[in-house]
């Protein structure tokens, strides 16, 4: 019996997290503007306690998170797992990108 291989289940798992940094940023940053007072991030010239570097972190903590859980998925049932992933594609970046145009 051959060993399947894990390189599938590695690049799923990555897109799956690397997925999961934009998508956060993109919500904090909606809340951020909608229910809060905070200054567009391209005006600040520097800061040590920009917002930007704080959702930037909670996005590697969120990817951190969500790395296990597409690591299973993607070892229960991996086409589907890469089906998900492409719609989720498609998803972050027109979230990100409305969220850049109406919500700088």
């Amino acid at each position: 019996m051959r060993k399947r291989s894990r390189l599938p289940l590695l690049v799923a798992t990555s897109i799956a997290a690397l997925l999961s940094i934009p998508a956060s940023y993109a919500a904090l940053r909606a809340y951020d503007v909608l229910f809060k007072n905070e200054p567009n991030p391209a005006t600040i010239a520097w800061s040590p306690h920009i917002a930007m570097f704080w959702r930037l972190a909670v996005g590697t903590y969120v990817a951190g998170m969500i790395a296990p859980l597409a690591w299973v998925a993607a070892r229960r049932d991996l086409a589907r797992t890469l089906k998900a992933l492409e719609i989720l594609v498609v998803v972050v970046a027109a979230w990100i990108g409305v969220q850049g145009l109406f919500l700088p």
